[in-house]
Parts: C-alpha cells; sequence; structure tokens
C-alpha cells in the first residue's frame, strides 16, 4: 500500500529563507526594498511583534517564525491561534506578515513536491501494540516491564536507526504508539503517519484538519492487534482512523469554544474513548482588548464505535460577567481548568482521573490545580484533591497587562498525567507532579486523600515537573526542568535534572542535578527535563530542552549513555532532518529500541522535525 502525497512547500524547511533568495539571486538587500516585505514589517511590528520579540514566553519567537512556511502564518492570522491578532489585517496584509518573516511568498495553490526516498513493504498489521498511548499502559506509569534487551551492560551500544523528518513542521512532538511492525503519529501540519518499523518508511498518512500534538491511542481487537486509530487535533476534533487502511471512520467537534484544542493525549476502555479539552485562551488573554476568559476545561467521551458523545463535564460553572479590567475590557468568570495531559483510567472502581491546570480568570474555583476522578459511565465527578487553591493566572500576567486576574498565579498547572500504580509495598497510589516542583501521592481507595507530599524542584511558571514522571514500583523518577524564567514563585534551590523516590514516602532516595553543556545559540537552551520520563527496571530515559537524550542507571542516576539531538541529520526520508529541544514528548521504549521526537519552537526553544529511532549497534 502507497501513502498518500501531501501538498507541501518544495523549499527545505529549515534552509527556506536562504534557498529562496539564493534560487533568485536576490539579496537580504534587494528582499528588504521589496514593497510587500516593507509593508509585511510595518504591520508585524503592529499586529505580532509585542508577543514575539519576548514579551510573551510562549509565543514562538522571530527566529522559528522565519523557519515556518508562509501558509502556516497565514492560516494562523486567518483562523487559527492568531486570528485576533489577524482580525486587524486584511488578506494582503496577512501575506506581507508571512513573506516578511519567511522570505517566502504564500502559494494560493501549492504543488505537490513532497518525495519520500522509500516505501514500505508492510501489507497488513498482525502482531500487537507493544507501547500505546501516552503512558504505554491504563496507569500511564511510562514503565516497560517487558523490557529485558536494553539494560545496563548493553545501553551504551545504541546508536541510530533511522530517522523521519515531519515535512512542514518546527516542532515534533506527538509521541509514537509502537508495535513491532508500525509506528503510529502525528505532525504539526496535522498529518497521520502509520510507518514501517524497520526503516521509517511511510505506508499510509491521514490528514487532519489541524495539528496533532498528543499522542495517538489504538484500540485493538481481543489479540491486541490494531483495529482503530484516536486522536484529537488543535481544532478540538477528535478522530477515528481505520489502522490498516488510514480511512476515517468518524470526526467529532468535542468542544464549542473557539480557542479550545486538544493537547492531552487520548486514552480508552472497552467502547469509551476521553478526549481532554484545554484552550489556547491563556495566551489570547495576553491581548489588553481580549475580554478575558469564557473557556472552560473538560472531559469528553465519545463511543469509539460511533464518535458519538456519552457524557461531558466542565471544571468550572459557566463563566458570567465580573468586573471591567483596568483598560475598559470586560472580564469573565470562573474559567479555564484546562485538561493539558492525558487522563488514566482506574478500570477496577470504574473511574477516570484528570489532572487539571490553572484559572484563567477570578474567580478561582475547586477544581483548579486538582485531580478529578470522575464516573467512567456518566462523568459525573466522584471526588477532588486540589493540590493548590486560589491559582488563576493567563499570558497577560507574564506582561503585567491589563487581563491579569488579581491572583496572578502562580500557575502551578498538573501538566502531567496522574500515574496509578503500586509503591515497593503493592500499595496502590496515585502519584501526581505539578509544575510547583512538589510530588504528591493520594489514595485511590480514600477518595484521594493526601499519603504523602515531597518537594523535588523549585517549581514556578517554568519550573517543577512539566509532561510525565514514570514510576517502576521500586522508585518514582521525577523529571525537573526549573528554567530560571519568568519564575516569581519558585521556592528553595533549582534542580534540573532527574530525582528518585521511594514510591511508599516520598524519601528522595538520589537526586542527579545535570551540568549546563549548552553552546552560545540564537534559541534557549537549557539542561533541565520537562520531558517526560521513561523507566525499565534497570534504566531510565530522559530527553532535555538542551536536545541531549540520556540513559540513566536506576539505582543511583549516573548515566549510562547520551547523545545529541539537536543536530542536523541529513536528508531522511527526503525531507531535511534537524532536531532540537525535547520538550514533551517522553521516549518510547520497546524491544530493545528507543524511539523520540526531537524539536520544540515555542518558549524560543531550538526548533525541529524528527523522529529519531534508536537500537542497538544501529541494528
Amino acid at each position: 500500500m502507497h501513502f498518500r502525497q501531501r501538498s507541501l512547500d518544495n523549499l527545505s524547511l529549515l534552509l527556506a529563507p536562504l534557498l529562496f533568495l539564493l534560487s533568485i539571486g536576490t539579496s537580504a538587500q534587494d528582499l528588504q526594498n521589496e514593497p510587500d516585505y516593507v509593508q509585511g514589517e510595518s504591520h508585524y511590528q503592529l499586529a505580532c511583534a509585542e508577543c514575539h520579540e519576548g514579551a510573551l514566553l510562549e509565543a514562538p519567537q522571530r527566529a522559528a517564525l522565519a523557519l515556518y512556511p508562509p501558509e502556516r502564518i497565514v492560516q494562523s492570522l486567518e483562523s487559527g491561534i492568531m486570528a485576533t491578532a489577524g482580525m486587524a489585517l486584511t488578506r494582503d496584509e496577512k501575506r506581507q506578515v508571512a513573506f516578511f518573516l519567511t522570505g517566502n511568498r504564500y502559494q494560493e495553490t501549492q504543488i505537490d513536491t513532497a518525495s519520500f526516498s522509500c516505501e514500505s513493504n508492510l501489507t497488513r498489521l498482525s502482531q500487537p501494540v507493544v507501547w500505546n498511548g501516552w503512558g504505554g499502559q491504563a496507569g500511564n506509569a511510562r514503565y516497560l516491564a517487558s523490557e529485558t534487551t536494553l539494560n545496563k551492560d548493553n545501553v551504551d551500544e545504541l546508536e541510530l536507526k533511522w530517522t523521519f523528518a515531519f515535512p512542514n513542521a518546527t516542532r515534533s512532538r506527538a509521541q509514537p504508539v509502537v508495535t513491532p511492525e508500525v509506528v503510529f503519529t502525528g505532525s504539526q501540519d496535522g498529518t497521520i503517519y502509520a510507518l514501517d518499523n524497520s526503516n521509517g518508511c511511510p505506508w499510509w498518512t491521514f490528514s487532519a484538519d489541524a495539528e496533532v500534538r498528543g499522542a495517538l491511542y489504538v484500540d485493538t481487537d481481543d489479540q491486541g492487534v490494531p483495529e482503530t486509530v484516536l486522536f484529537g487535533d488543535f481544532t478540538a476534533t477528535a478522530y477515528a482512523v481505520n489502522a490498516q487502511t488510514g480511512e476515517l471512520l468518524w470526526k467529532q467537534k468535542v468542544h464549542d469554544h473557539p480557542a479550545a484544542i486538544v493537547t492531552g493525549s487520548v486514552i480508552a476502555h472497552e467502547d469509551t474513548l476521553i478526549v481532554p479539552v484545554s484552550s489556547l485562551e491563556v495566551i489570547l488573554a495576553s491581548r489588553t482588548d481580549y475580554s478575558c476568559c469564557t473557556f472552560r476545561g473538560a472531559l469528553v467521551a465519545l463511543s469509539i464505535s460511533t464518535g458519538e458523545e456519552l457524557w461531558r463535564t466542565y471544571t468550572t460553572d459557566e463563566p458570567r460577567p465580573t468586573i471591567l479590567s483596568t483598560a475598559g475590557t470586560q472580564q469573565f468568570g470562573p474559567s479555564g481548568a484546562p485538561v493539558w495531559s492525558s487522563p488514566t483510567i482506574d478500570a477496577e472502581r470504574n473511574l477516570v482521573y484528570a489532572g487539571t491546570g490553572e484559572n484563567y480568570s477570578s474567580p478561582a474555583n475547586e477544581y483548579s490545580d486538582a485531580v478529578l476522578a470522575l464516573n467512567l459511565d456518566t462523568g459525573e465527578i466522584v471526588w477532588s484533591a486540589q493540590l493548590t487553591a486560589n491559582d488563576a493566572w493567563n499570558g497577560a500576567c507574564s506582561r503585567r497587562a491589563p487581563n491579569c486576574p488579581e491572583e496572578d498565579g502562580p500557575d502551578y498547572d498538573i501538566g502531567a498525567s496522574p500515574i496509578l500504580s503500586r509503591d515497593e509495598n503493592g500499595r496502590e497510589v496515585i502519584l501526581v507532579g505539578q509544575k510547583s516542583g512538589m510530588v504528591y501521592a493520594l489514595d485511590p481507595a480514600n477518595n484521594g486523600a493526601m499519603l504523602w507530599e515531597q518537594r523535588a524542584g523549585s517549581g514556578g511558571t517554568m519550573g517543577g515537573i512539566h509532561y510525565g514522571m514514570s514510576n517502576n514500583g521500586e522508585k518514582l523518577f521525577v523529571g525537573i526542568s526549573d528554567l530560571p524564567t519568568n519564575n516569581p514563585y519558585n521556592v528553595g534551590p533549582a534542580h534540573p535534572g532527574i530525582h528518585a523516590l521511594q514510591p511508599s514516602t516520598g524519601e528522595v532516595l538520589w537526586r542527579k542535578d545535570l551540568d549546563n553543556q549548552c553552546e552560545e545559540s540564537r534559541f534557549l537552551c537549557w539542561h533541565g527535563i520537562s520531558a517526560a520520563v521513561t523507566s525499565t527496571d534497570e534504566l531510565v530515559f530522559a530527553g532535555g530542552l538542551d536536545g541531549l537524550l540520556r540513559a540513566f542507571d536506576a539505582d543511583n542516576g549516573n548515566i549510562l549513555w547520551e547523545t545529541s539531538t539537536k543536530q542536523n541529520f541529513g536528508t531522511a526520508n527526503g525531507i531535511e532532518a534537524q532536531g532540537g529541544a525535547i520538550e514533551a514528548d517522553g521516549p518510547v521504549v520497546v524491544s530493545g529500541q528507543v524511539y523520540v521526537t526531537s524539536g520544540y519552537d515555542k518558549w524560543n526553544e531550538a526548533p525541529g522535525n524528527v523522529l529519531l529511532v534508536y537500537s542497538l549497534n544501529g541494528e
């Protein structure tokens, strides 16, 4: 079966501005004399520069925007996350902004020029899924007990086996689902790929409406063989696709707010798909003229068979008008409490657990920065455990702009999936990491009662635990970012690195604070661990914001292997392959192979577009 060709820009992604100039014999000075370029710079300064020149840290910086295809910038300004900023611009002015930023003109009709250099020999899938969803299993422990090929003695023999470069991408953060035959993954331009696991060649592709950021989830038959690929996208739409053919089975909108998105990975139980819903309103609120805020986080349950909505549960009451901001803009609340990460299934108790983020506006409510336990059949909230009360924050707070709520943070999202697992004594626990730098253990048998709490990092807006921990039963492995940027709420010393806690008590067993190996760069570089971590019985794998991928000794934290992913990997599958920062997805470890995505264009981090696969001796 041959993959469908995509309509793509025929210039190399990462070298696009330079190649454009060379191809037409135009100097940088000549380009700056172009009327559309001059007009584009003027419109950019008026509508965009305030956020993209460093004032709003989450917004991609101009150096990253220069790597975008112009079509993506125009789409963002017309109907995407920057549509509010683009409202003041005409259609031609949006194209001029894209020309100024990229050096390339917007193409109304793109030419099909994608040319992957290999083909898959797959015909039909017959082998079961080994790593599924975000956490590998329903408990989201990110621990693979069956991994016996890789161990302390041979992990330093890992070498690159194959690379897949995502076209039209400056970030790569849709963690793959792996079987012995195929790798399922999503991409920034919304393409879903089924890649031959032997060589990375596309078998089939499917085009979603927008970026797919989370891990996919694969529903299987009784033998574990893939039947349906399930996922959500940046338009807050959920999809079901035939795993064997890539054909659409159904798609369903899961939220009606215009800024709603799906960033967390979906999860499933029996015929129920659980979709977490977050939003970009936290960024839009940075605009002084934006009426903040009306989004409310949600979990939505759909039928896997039909796509029918079974229930929807919001994390706040319906927002109502509150006060006028100091700029005279109407405020609304309560709002926010998004669900950024993958929910966790507790099949025995018929519950689903979800961690929430902060409120976007006042008043703060009791379901923000909390773990919620919902009935799988009805969506009823059975219990909640709030870890930080009175946390209301949005992007305006970074700039001291009028839409910042009176609480002004501390922005202590629970961005990591709750882990349902057992401690070393066999007791079931829910393990939760927070951007505060705190780790908590809750009792699932007692309505989420607190068992222990432990500080692992200094925390803050860009600190603490971001995307995920891992528990192998003997140790809980915690990745700490502690990026020293915009951190008014940090507590104590920073600990960027990997740390091991005792699951039963929270006692720190060992710490591995990482050294700064960053070289001078136009992009941010930091040695902390923001991406999720993954463990086996003997090893812990983690990727850093500096692009370094490492394997640690689970017993003491010693580094046994490391490699830099922040480099050029040549022309993989016909597309220029560039690694960068490892920001969100954790490594996936399956049968002696390690899969990791590299490249992230937000927070001024190093962009990239690759999925990398390492194996022993590269075989």
